[in-house]
């Protein structure tokens, strides 16, 4: 039997995003218009970065597979329509949303489920800075993907856990994450997660004191993400090597890195990613001796944030500005 969304479903398992829209939109309108196609059609969006459409098409798909009583199908789209609310910057629908997902993955004894939405719940946890939360799904989502085999979300999941580190000035357990990290990317082959954890190692490789090989890792995690077409992983790599250029003391080449990544993430519609980045100006315009564009950018950093409903990080970059007026 011939089935019309094969080829769309290969490609998004391949990660190749471009390839499995373009099948999509050559279907007929009747296959194009189905439940699975939405949801194939959001997920390929989503990691292309078009968050609000692929927000969109995974709402449709949840009502589709709703209406005909498809519990899993509901369960996957509900999952990709939090995933667009968090890059949006809606953590109480994201949070809302990924906790009724995992809700029904438990009732469906859905392992590989239970695993994302954990690893979900626990970005939404980092994004509030409840660190110690974070690491708890972490280490949930974790043992789900190693329980299923599951070697590109077992990479994801430390990642992430590195991200919770590097938020507390543990770079040493940050390094360690970024090579479990890559380790697991590289035997998933997965192109995409490999290129975020080269990316990571870098940051923390230079934090600890190598900035030439942090800068070399960070640099091919960089042209690796372009050929993946990953736009976020892209923007923290120049955010990154903004960083490392900062420290060299080479104002001006950290800021044009710096202002490079806003530029993506400010197109991507991406709160946190814009909020680090305004607050990396801001460490930057001190160093130029600023004072007034720093308060200015640390305003910024403070709107994002709270755009993301992330009060602690906000109330940190508005102590921060009003620091640098007094």
């Amino acid at each position: 039997m011939h089935d019309p969304l094969r080829g769309a479903r290969h490609a998004v398992t391949a990660g190749r995003f471009r390839d499995a829209l373009a099948v999509l939109s050559d279907l007929p309108e009747v296959a194009r218009r189905s439940a699975e196609a939405l949801l194939l059609r959001a997920m390929a969006e989503w990691r292309l970065g078009d968050f609000a459409r692929s927000r969109t098409d995974a709402a449709r798909a949840r009502e589709r597979f709703r209406a005909v009583g498809d519990a899993d199908g509901a369960m996957r789209a509900e999952n990709v329509t939090a995933a667009g609310a968090f890059a949006l910057g809606d953590l109480d629908e994201a949070e809302t949303g990924f906790s009724r997902a995992l809700d029904t993955a438990r009732l469906l004894r859905d392992e590989l489920m239970v695993a994302r939405c954990s690893n979900n719940l626990g970005n939404v946890a980092f994004y509030l800075a409840r660190h110690d939360a974070a690491h708890g799904f972490y280490r949930l989502a974790r043992a789900s993907f190693e329980r299923v085999a599951f070697d590109q979300g077992i990479a994801e999941t430390w990642l992430n856990s590195g991200f919770v580190w590097r938020d507390r000035d543990q770079m040493d357990r940050a390094l360690v994450a970024a090579n479990a990290a890559l380790e697991a990317a590289e035997r998933a082959d997965s192109p995409r997660v490999v290129a975020q954890a080269f990316v990571s190692r870098g940051e923390a490789i230079a934090a600890l004191g190598d900035t030439a090989l942090g800068r070399a890792q960070a640099d091919r995690g960089l042209r690796l993400a372009g050929k993946q077409n990953d736009r976020l992983a892209e923007a923290e790599a120049l955010r990154i090597l903004g960083g490392i250029a900062r420290g060299e003391g080479s104002t001006a080449d950290a800021e044009q890195l710096v202002r490079d990544a806003l530029g993506i993430a400010t197109e991507l519609h991406h709160p946190f990613a814009t909020a680090e980045l305004h607050r990396d100006l801001a460490a930057l315009s001190l160093d130029a001796g600023r004072r007034r564009d720093a308060a200015f950018h640390f305003g910024l950093a403070e709107e994002s944030f709270l755009k993301l409903g992330s009060v602690p990080r906000a109330e940190a970059m508005r102590r921060r500005a009003d620091a640098v007026r007094d």
